[in-house]
């Protein structure tokens, strides 16, 4: 085989469905490279009380969504990417020039932009949704303090869109439904009282098959029943993302203001 044929090949990603996960097969030239198992994952739900006393909710499964598993082959099997320029730029926008998107094409994605000069790190946001001409984005974020709190990039400056599955934003919802697969949005999602969404804490071991996030709510409203959470891959509800993962709680928070609900989702990745 020719090897330059090789270097110009590009991966190939196909899900095979599990009851409790997913494995992602890569394949390059027509034959498999690697298969990685998705899942099993589970949330772990706890509330901390004012006086110090906690209620622990126990532990129930986390579901993949269709949506986040195929952001998940794009991240590691799909499109390379896009560059340009753009023409226009705001707080929660960029639109790149010569349009010709189409709507919804990059959700979930990210787009980098520089902000001036070579020794100034560029920005990024994550993409909530596009249309056939303009991206949404969350903000711009700074990678170096992780905070969204980057300057906008100027209407004419270059950018990059690359393929991600950065889903460690944290929602949470009343809504008493079940988890689906099929699910692309968590209905009913709690923008007020402290819980809201939210970026959760991202911890690894390495070697290890699995990576928590975690994240304390700090509430201050009366909330009888938080049913149900998701993992998404933007800050906001404006800016909606994808909805990576979807798990009812084992038991329904009922927390009051004052109280902490801590919530830790486990998602396994093997071999």
């Amino acid at each position: 085989m020719n090897p330059l044929r090789l270097v110009r090949s590009r991966p190939t990603a196909e899900i095979e469905p599990l009851a409790d996960g997913a494995i992602l097969h890569t394949f390059r030239d027509g034959r498999l490279e690697s298969s990685l198992r998705l899942g099993p994952n589970h949330w772990h739900a706890v509330i901390i009380h004012a006086d110090g006393t906690t209620t622990d909710l126990g532990v129930s499964h986390n579901l993949l969504t269709t949506v986040g598993r195929d952001l998940v082959a794009e991240a590691i099997g799909g499109p390379i990417g896009k560059d340009g320029a753009l023409t226009a730029s705001s707080a929660t926008s960029a639109t790149p020039s010569g349009g010709g998107m189409t709507a919804d094409q990059y959700k979930g994605w990210e787009v980098f932009c520089p902000v001036t000069g070579v020794t100034t790190a560029p920005v990024y946001g994550n993409i909530g949704s596009n249309s056939t001409t303009v991206l949404t984005v969350d903000g711009w974020w700074i990678g170096t303090t992780d905070t969204m709190t980057g300057t906008t990039p100027a209407s004419t400056n270059g950018y990059h869109l690359r393929a991600t599955c950065n889903a460690r934003f944290m929602g949470l919802t009343e809504n008493a439904g079940a988890a689906a697969a099929g699910d692309t949005v968590l209905t009913g999602e709690i923008t007020t009282g402290g819980a809201s969404r939210a970026k959760a804490v991202y911890a690894h071991t390495d070697a290890a098959a699995s990576y928590t996030l975690i994240n304390t709510f700090a509430i201050t409203a009366t909330f009888p029943a938080i049913h149900k959470g998701g993992l998404f891959t933007a800050a906001n509800t404006t800016a909606a993302g994808v909805m990576v993962f979807e798990a009812v709680l084992n038991a329904d928070a009922s927390v009051i203001n004052g109280d902490s609900l801590q919530v830790t989702a486990t998602n396994t990745l093997s071999g």
